[in-house]
């Protein structure tokens, strides 16, 4: 995918004042086109509206929740499906915004602190905990007693405080992928044959702990959608982090802001999302499987994509219809070369993740490609983990230009 920017224009506008300049007539040095400020508001913009955007698709989802609980069906099963994977196609563009030591992910004790992220994202998920699962793995063979099968009342404050407890990271009860798993159920076939999680609507009718399970999928899907409206109002025109925010010396907003897309592209969608599964899987066992984003689903396709996507929106000042004065504007009125260079490895970088989109929708499962590939037979997904890896670097590079120092991170 080539990427469309204002560069051109700039480069050209930049050569035209030199081109009209004399030798014998020094000309004044030309006034910057973008701004800081300007940078600044609009990353808040896209900031606020993408949040938005996966709260008001969350709203659609509880509301085919709601519907099917109230009388389950097979098509109202699938709606919830189809609802589901339209939500996250917003939700997985916002995972930019973590690592900005911003609200999503920060738990230190400011006022405006909500560190919400692992309550809405965590993965891996053992399924065992939540509910039954038909086969045992290395990830389900640690609960013997699930949240389902128990007797306490199915509310937000028990799953929330259930989530990640007792120190176990794949104790997973809330958020995106415990709803997956309430919908599609466990993904246990094998990769070759292309199938998702295969769940019987009749888990919400004739199934042992049918009311519980229905109680327990509306009280996720809305304890999602606190958290996202959390993050929707603190982040509007006068909300709590916006107004702290805007108030930051443009120098520290910008670092902010730009430690998003290199945590991103140099740890959490490479190492954790692309290496990691390949790696565990690497043609032996079930275990990268289990550790694909949305495994029950088999969308982690397209979580890599809007997860890379929201790195180039970032960059480029564009979301939807908001499209502004972006970081990519100001590195490259300071220093074009730096600027066609940092577009350069961003082509590459969606190249590369297109790849894996397209192989997807050509009838591969991502779970079936990380099974056929690893570190001893690199393949698309590891070429991807690669392209990201590049892409932080020259962002980290690039940012230098504007004064902005960052770092890669590595764990």
């Amino acid at each position: 995918m080539k990427i469309l920017t204002k560069i051109g224009v700039l480069i050209l506008a930049m050569i035209v004042m030199k081109s009209c300049s004399s030798d014998e007539t020094p000309q004044p040095d030309p006034i910057p086109v973008i701004s800081k400020e300007d940078v600044v508001k609009n990353y808040v913009n896209m900031v606020y509206q993408n949040y938005k955007d996966s709260y008001d698709a969350t709203l659609a989802l509880q509301t085919a929740v709601l519907s099917f609980t109230d009388a389950p069906s097979e098509a109202g099963f699938n709606q919830m499906k189809t609802l589901w994977l339209q939500a996250r196609e917003f939700y997985g563009q916002t995972e930019v915004f973590r690592g900005s030591d911003g609200p999503v992910d920060n738990e230190g004790e400011e006022a405006w602190t909500i560190g919400n992220e692992g309550q809405m994202n965590a993965w891996p998920l053992n399924e065992a905990y939540i509910d039954y699962v038909a086969l045992k793995t290395s990830y389900t063979g640690t609960y013997d007693v699930s949240i389902l099968s128990g007797t306490d009342p199915i509310t937000k404050e028990l799953i929330a405080n259930l989530n990640e407890a007792n120190d176990d990271e794949k104790a997973v009860s809330t958020g995106w992928h415990a709803i997956e798993f309430l919908i599609w159920g466990q993904d246990n076939t094998n990769p070759a044959d292309k199938l998702a999680g295969l769940r019987e609507y009749t888990d919400y009718t004739t199934a042992d702990n049918a009311e519980r399970r229905k109680d327990y999928l509306e009280v996720a899907t809305a304890l999602l959608i606190d958290d996202l409206k959390d993050l929707v109002d603190t982040w509007a025109t006068g909300g709590e982090y916006y107004n702290v925010f805007m108030a930051m010396d443009t120098n520290e907003a910008l670092t902010k802001a730009l430690k998003g897309p290199t945590f991103l592209a140099s740890f959490e969608l490479s190492n954790e999302r692309l290496l990691g599964p390949a790696v565990s899987s690497d043609g032996i066992d079930e275990s990268g499987q289990e550790d694909e984003h949305s495994c029950f689903s088999d969308n982690t396709h397209r979580d890599v994509y809007t997860n890379a996507l929201g790195i180039i929106n970032v960059l480029k000042g564009e979301y939807g219809n908001i499209e502004g004065p972006s970081p990519l504007d100001l590195i490259t009125e300071a220093d074009p070369a730096q600027g066609a260079k940092l577009l350069e490895e961003m082509n590459k970088m969606m190249d590369a993740v297109e790849a894996i989109d397209a192989e997807a929708k050509s009838g591969t499962p991502f779970d079936l490609m990380i099974l056929e590939e690893g570190e001893n037979n690199p393949g698309i997904v590891l070429a991807a983990d690669q392209a990201l890896k590049d892409l932080a670097d020259v962002i980290i590079e690039s940012a230098e230009v504007i004064g902005v120092t960052l770092t890669r991170t590595t764990s």
